[in-house]
């Protein structure tokens, strides 16, 4: 059964204070992580288009080579 406003010992005004200031702990710690995700996000991004240009590289080489063996 809910209690109602005048059971509870707490003056409003300092409820209304640490839960606002909850709130905005929640808000600062997500826009952190929010942050560290997108970073993460770029990381793999740069290190997937890093891979993918080093591979063709490595195919281009090869080629190059087997062409080189054939024409001796």
């Amino acid at each position: 059964m809910p209690k109602s406003v005048l059971d509870y010992k707490s003056p409003t005004h300092k409820v209304v204070a640490f839960l606002g200031n909850g709130l905005e702990k929640l808000r600062v710690k997500y826009r952190a992580l929010r942050v560290q995700f997108r970073r993460a996000e770029n990381q793999i991004r740069a290190v997937t288009k890093s891979r993918e240009m080093w591979a063709a590289r490595a195919r281009l080489a090869e080629a190059e080579l087997a062409e080189l063996k054939k024409s001796r």
